[in-house]
C-alpha cells in the first residue's frame, strides 16, 4: 500500500514538474551558449611573435597591423597566408543544477556537466599587394584579410533544478544551436614619410558579414527522459547579409635601434534579422570592438629583435543588440555583458647565421588574453520578475570564462633572394592556430 502510495505522488509530482516545464519553454535563450570573439592580426611572423607587431610592422601584413610601417618596404611584395584553426568552447550540457537527483532517466549525475563545442577552419587567411614608389616616400597596397570567424554546433540536453520554494523539480529545454559568423576586409592603405624618422599611414576596409545562427528547443520522452528531437517546441534565428567600412590609423617613429608604432583600428558594423517563433522579423546592429594598440621593437643586436605591444579592445560593443537581443524574451538584458579587454604582447626573433645563405630566423612570444566571453550577473529593477531558477542556470552556464595565455613559436626562411617562407604556431589549452606565410619580392628595390 505504502508502495503504491509513493508511486503515485512520485507520478503526480512528474506530472505538475512537466506543466510547469512547458510553461517555461519561452523563457529560454541561446546565450546559455557561450560566444567570444578574437580578432588577431594576419601573418605567420606576427603570429609566432605573440601579436607584438604594432611596433615592428615590417611586412606586407602591416598594410592591416599599422599602415603607417609600409614605408620599410623597399620592393614590392605579394603575400599570401594560409591558416588552420581549431577553436572550442565549453557550454552547460545536462546535469542537475538544484535539488537532488532521482537517479530515473536521464536525471543521474549531480552538478554541471559541460560539453565541448569545437570549430575547424583551414583557408586563405590573409592576401596582399605593396608597391612602395621609387622616391620611398610613400607606399600603397590592397590586401584581403579574414577578420573573425565562429563556427559552432551543439546541443544541449537539458538540465534539471529545483527552486527550494517549490515541491517539484524543473527542467530546460533541450536545445540545439548552430552558430556561423564571418568577417572579411577587403582594404587599401597607403604610408607617407613625413621625416627621416616618422611616418603615417591609413587603411579603408570594406567589411563583408555573414551571420547564420539556428537555435531549435525540443520536447522529451517523459519529464526524466531523453529529448525528443522529432518535436520542435520553439526555433529563434539571427540572420544576417552585409557590407561595411571602417578606416585604420597608424604611426611609426624610428629612434635609432627602437621604433614606436600606434594604430587605431574603428569597428565596422552591419544590420542583422532576428526572429523568435512566429513573432515579426526584428532588426539589429553587430558592432565590431574598436582597437588601440601601442606597440614598441628594439634592436638589441643585429641578430636580435625584441617586440611589445599593449592592444585595447572594446568588446563592449557587441553586447548593444547582438547580445540583448538573444536576451529579449526573458526581460533580463541588463543582467548580461561582456568586459572590454586589455592584451599584452611580447615576442623576441633571433637570427642564426649560416656559412652559405640568408639567416634563419627563430621566433617566439606570449600574449595574455582576458577573458571577454558573455557574462552573466542578475541586475534587478522595479519591474524585474524574479525567477530563481533562470538566475542560476545562466549564472552556471556561462561561468567558465576565462583569459588565456597563448605560448607561440616559429620560424622565418628566406628561400631565395625573392622568395620568404614564414611558420607560427598559437596554442592555448583551448584553441590550436597554425599558419604559413608566403613573400615574394617583385621587381628592383627602391632607392630614395
Amino acid at each position: 500500500m505504502n508502495g503504491a502510495r509513493g508511486r503515485f505522488s512520485r507520478s503526480a509530482a512528474l506530472i505538475v514538474a512537466c506543466l510547469m516545464w512547458r510553461s517555461n519553454v519561452e523563457a529560454q535563450t541561446s546565450l546559455q551558449i557561450p560566444l567570444q570573439f578574437d580578432f588577431i592580426n594576419p601573418g605567420a611572423k606576427s603570429l609566432a611573435l605573440g601579436g607584438a607587431f604594432a611596433g615592428l610592422a615590417d611586412d606586407a601584413t602591416a598594410a592591416f597591423a599599422n599602415p603607417a610601417g609600409l614605408t620599410q618596404l623597399g620592393m614590392s611584395e605579394l603575400s599570401i597566408e594560409l591558416r588552420a584553426t581549431r577553436t572550442s568552447s565549453l557550454f552547460l550540457q545536462r546535469g542537475r543544477l538544484s535539488g537532488t537527483i532521482t537517479n530515473e532517466g536521464t536525471d543521474t549525475i549531480q552538478g554541471a556537466v559541460f560539453g565541448d563545442s569545437a570549430g575547424a577552419h583551414v583557408g586563405v587567411g590573409y592576401f596582399s599587394l605593396v608597391y612602395p614608389h621609387s622616391s620611398h616616400r610613400w607606399v600603397v597596397a590592397a590586401y584581403r584579410h579574414e577578420l573573425a570567424r565562429v563556427d559552432q554546433t551543439f546541443f544541449s540536453e537539458g538540465v534539471f533544478q529545483q527552486d527550494p520554494s517549490e515541491f517539484t523539480s524543473r527542467r530546460d529545454t533541450p536545445q540545439e544551436g548552430v552558430r556561423r559568423v564571418d568577417i572579411t576586409g577587403y582594404g587599401v592603405s597607403g604610408a607617407y614619410k613625413l621625416g627621416q624618422n616618422i611616418s603615417v599611414g591609413a587603411a579603408l576596409a570594406a567589411y563583408t558579414f555573414s551571420l547564420d545562427s539556428v537555435f531549435r528547443r525540443f520536447d522529451v520522452v517523459g519529464f526524466l527522459g531523453p529529448p525528443n528531437r522529432s518535436v520542435e517546441f520553439g526555433r529563434s534565428t539571427q540572420e544576417g547579409s552585409d557590407v561595411g567600412f571602417a578606416p585604420t590609423f597608424g604611426v611609426m617613429i624610428d629612434r635609432g635601434p627602437a621604433r614606436l608604432g600606434v594604430v587605431y583600428r574603428r569597428g565596422a558594423s552591419f544590420d542583422f534579422t532576428t526572429a523568435d517563433g512566429a513573432d515579426p522579423l526584428r532588426t539589429a546592429v553587430f558592432r565590431v570592438p574598436h582597437t588601440l594598440a601601442f606597440g614598441l621593437s628594439v634592436r638589441l643586436r643585429p641578430v636580435l629583435i625584441l617586440s611589445g605591444e599593449v592592444t585595447r579592445i572594446d568588446y563592449s560593443r557587441l553586447v548593444t543588440d547582438f547580445v540583448t537581443d538573444q536576451a529579449r524574451a526573458t526581460g533580463r538584458q541588463a543582467s548580461f555583458g561582456i568586459d572590454d579587454g586589455t592584451e599584452w604582447h611580447v615576442g623576441a626573433q633571433y637570427a642564426v647565421r649560416r656559412q652559405r645563405g640568408a639567416p634563419i630566423r627563430l621566433r617566439g612570444g606570449t600574449w595574455y588574453d582576458p577573458d571577454h566571453s558573455v557574462h552573466f550577473a542578475p541586475v534587478m529593477t522595479p519591474t524585474t520578475v524574479v525567477d530563481r531558477l533562470f538566475d542560476e542556470r545562466l549564472s552556471v552556464a556561462l561561468s567558465r570564462g576565462q583569459g588565456q595565455v597563448h605560448a607561440t613559436g616559429g620560424i622565418g626562411l628566406t628561400l631565395r633572394p625573392r622568395f620568404e617562407f614564414n611558420a607560427g604556431f598559437d596554442v592555448t589549452s583551448k584553441n590550436r592556430l597554425f599558419s604559413t606565410s608566403f613573400i615574394v619580392h617583385l621587381g628592383q628595390e627602391a632607392v630614395p
